[in-house]
């Protein structure tokens, strides 16, 4: 839970958040979940307009406050007041109040006026926008009628910046890194809504005809980039489906400078499911993922663990009669050894299953309420270890998971607490610890659903090093 807080503030320090804040409402520690404003339907994208969260969903806008009780958000209405065929995140600029957003790949821009409804206007973007050209070599020629060339750039997801004279937005435009990539567009200085060509944003500082290489880890790479947010103009957030990520999209962060790295954002904030969009405010953060099934919203909220580990401990309840010969001792002779511990007792529980690897996924088992696998370490992390070597390019999720006997923040603590002990041990080994993630799953997880033999029990104390496509 330290590492809960610890991890917050550094990242808020990035952020520009007051660490003192971060420090005070976050005591004790956080972790996303869903937003109480989700639906069944999909959310496409998440920005800011001031204070508000405005979000897209069912090709409508909506606009969200933040709870003052909580990290939530609340409140939320229809954005009639200017359009509702926004694809994706909106941008806000302060200082002319004028929205830009994304609709069929275009983009386009509206006042926004509280006592009037403007009409949205698309951006002359050059390069880009195909403006009208006069026929040529025909009939018609000698009438001056003109043609429109259809725009073949699809733009999306703009971010405002620079006070309104830039906006970044993802792309696919000749000359990139592959798949989708961050560009930026300026404003042209007397030209109403006209802007200047799209430029990569790994080109920041370089001079035209610099034919350096990018750096690997670059804000754009060979993979998509995507949901760009701006932090002070110096710090861009944004999504990626690069090799690095944990698997799918995931979360990045870079400074806007000539060779800036991507950093994973910390596992606090990412997922092993797909994190596609965040964006911070002056009290939160908002993150847009899938992690449950649909792409919605999750927020953060306090995590409370008010007892102490033998209060936890005191929570545990056998599962069987203590009739049954053959089972539910167990339970009761773990929580005794805090106390007491009787060497010529003999531990009661069920056959034990057998560690080893399935598919792409190598499973560890755990004694009872402990991070101690019920085989012997050194056999075992062998084991692990060879079958990483195998994969020098690849990374490993650690997942951590318990039975359900206990309370959910006891099973939470001891599930991470058991996917750092595999972490540290092969870490320990040589592994590269780039090559590996942990994560505790509690007892949301069971490999065997509704357990209640000791043999099923078992089943469900295990750690799994899942294996991470390139």
């Amino acid at each position: 839970m330290k590492k809960r807080i610890a991890t917050y503030i550094l990242f808020s320090s990035i952020l520009g958040i007051s660490s003192t804040t971060a420090g005070k409402d976050f005591t004790n520690g956080f972790e996303f979940l869903p937003s109480s404003i989700n639906t069944a339907d999909s959310v496409s994208g998440i920005s800011l307009i001031g204070e508000k969260v405005v979000f897209s969903r069912n090709d409508s806008t909506y606009y969200a406050e933040q709870d003052s009780a909580s990290y939530d958000l609340t409140n939320y209405e229809s954005a009639q007041n200017w359009n509702e065929k926004a694809i994706g995140q909106t941008t806000y600029d302060t200082t002319t109040s004028t929205l830009y957003y994304s609709a069929d790949g275009k983009l386009y821009s509206v006042v926004l006026n509280p006592e009037k409804k403007q009409s949205p206007k698309a951006l002359v973007i050059q390069g880009v926008t195909n403006l009208r050209h006069e026929f040529e070599n025909t009939s018609i020629a000698s009438r001056n009628w003109r043609y429109k060339e259809r725009d073949t750039v699809k733009i999306y997801n703009p971010a405002i910046a620079n006070g309104g004279k830039r906006i970044y937005f993802s792309a696919e435009i000749d000359g990139g890194m592959g798949g989708k990539d961050i560009w930026f567009i300026d404003k042209i200085e007397g030209k109403n809504n006209k802007w200047s060509k799209p430029q990569n944003i790994s080109k920041i500082g370089k001079a035209a005809n610099d034919t350096t290489s990018t750096p690997t880890n670059a804000i754009n790479s060979a993979s998509n980039e995507d949901h760009p947010f701006l932090v002070n103009d110096s710090t861009i957030l944004f999504s990626s489906d690069r090799k690095a990520s944990l698997s799918g999209w995931n979360l990045y962060s870079a400074q806007i400078a000539t060779g800036a790295e991507a950093n994973l954002l910390p596992d606090e904030i990412n997922s092993n499911a797909d994190d596609k969009a965040i964006v911070e405010t002056d009290r939160s953060l908002y993150v847009l993922s899938n992690r449950n099934g649909t792409d919605q919203i999750f927020a953060p909220f306090l995590y409370n663990v008010s007892k102490t580990d033998e209060e936890l401990l005191a929570d545990v309840t056998a599962v069987e009669p203590e009739e049954n010969p053959a089972q539910g001792n167990e339970i009761a002779e773990n929580i005794s050894n805090s106390n007491s511990k009787k060497g010529n007792e003999k531990e009661k529980r069920g056959s034990q299953p057998e560690s080893g690897q399935e598919g792409n996924t190598y499973t560890l088992y755990f004694k009872f309420s402990q991070d101690i696998l019920i085989d012997d370490y050194d056999k075992e992390i062998k084991e692990v270890v060879a079958y990483i070597n195998q994969f020098p390019d690849n990374r490993f999720l650690i997942c951590g998971h318990t039975d359900h006997i206990g309370s959910k923040s006891y099973n939470q603590k001891l599930s991470v607490k058991r996917a750092k002990k595999v972490y540290d041990l092969l870490i320990g080994k040589g592994i590269n610890k780039k090559q590996l993630k942990y994560k505790g799953y509690g007892s949301t997880q069971p490999k065997v659903k509704e357990a209640v033999s000791q043999e099923d029990l078992q089943k469900n104390r295990r750690v799994e090093i899942i294996k991470v496509d390139k």
